[in-house]
This record gives structure tokens, C-alpha cells and sequence, in this order.
């Protein structure tokens, strides 16, 4: 069996939004015990995570560093946004997807563990997928 829902979401300007809630109801809906959930985006310049711990502190601490490793600059050889290139390079660094495993109709994980939507470009409307399959 499988169960795709797709969800919206308003993100911020280098957001870390928690959808564990939202992937929770999802996998509920589904009807399925036992299989796995994929949490997918396709939009370019966003992340999906999975953070054990995620704080403020820790959301600070990911978003600082992103923006380290990655900063947005004027002399990439795209000419689309600094940010939006920016976005993209972090994208392809952090994946825009995460697949759980599904037992007994909940998510197998830890239970300090979160699934965040990271936008690297926003704000913006985003849209992001719950794909369950399984028995």
C-alpha cells in the first residue's frame, strides 16, 4: 500500500521549521503499520533534516554554520539571487529528503528526534511530501 499527502508550509528567511507533527498525522492517516515514510521536497533551495535535540540553541547553531560554509556572495557564476544560488548549494549539501521506517503505525525514532524543513531562500509558500508505503 502507499499514501502520498502533500502539505504546505510558510517559511521565514533561513527557517528551520519541526514537521515532526505534521509527518506524524500523515503516517496515522495512512492507515500504515509497518513500512516507511519518505519526507520530500522539490523545491530547490530547501532542506528536510532530521535533528535529534533541535533547541533553539541547536537551530541557531545549524543556521550560523550554514550560512558559514555556505554564504550567500555576488560572484557565483549563476545569475540568479545570491541567496537563491546560495540555497541551492546548501540544498544539495543537506538533501531535500529523509526516509523514517514506520513500526506500529509511529515513526521509529528517537523520541527527542525531529524532521525540520529548512528553507534556505525564504520566505516563501514551500511545499513539502509525505510518501508512507507498506503494509
Amino acid at each position: 500500500m502507499v499514501y502520498i499527502k502533500e502539505l504546505k508550509i510558510r517559511t521565514g528567511r533561513d527557517s528551520c521549521d519541526i514537521i515532526t507533527s505534521q509527518v506524524d498525522r500523515a503516517i496515522k492517516e495512512s492507515g500504515i503499520l509497518s513500512g516507511v515514510a519518505v519526507v520530500e521536497s522539490g523545491d530547490e533551495s530547501v532542506g528536510i533534516l532530521k535533528i535529534a535535540g533541535c533547541t533553539p540553541e541547536v537551530v541557531e547553531d545549524i543556521r550560523k554554520e550554514m550560512r558559514r560554509l555556505v554564504p550567500a556572495r555576488i560572484n557565483f557564476t549563476n545569475q540568479d539571487s545570491p541567496e537563491n544560488t546560495a540555497g541551492r548549494i546548501k540544498s544539495c549539501f543537506y538533501g531535500s529528503s529523509v526516509s523514517l521506517i514506520v513500526k506500529n503505525g509511529k515513526l521509529l525514532c528517537d523520541e527527542k528526534q525531529d524532521i525540520c524543513f529548512t528553507d534556505y531562500d525564504g520566505p516563501q509558500d514551500r511545499t513539502f511530501s509525505v510518501c508512507v508505503y507498506g503494509e
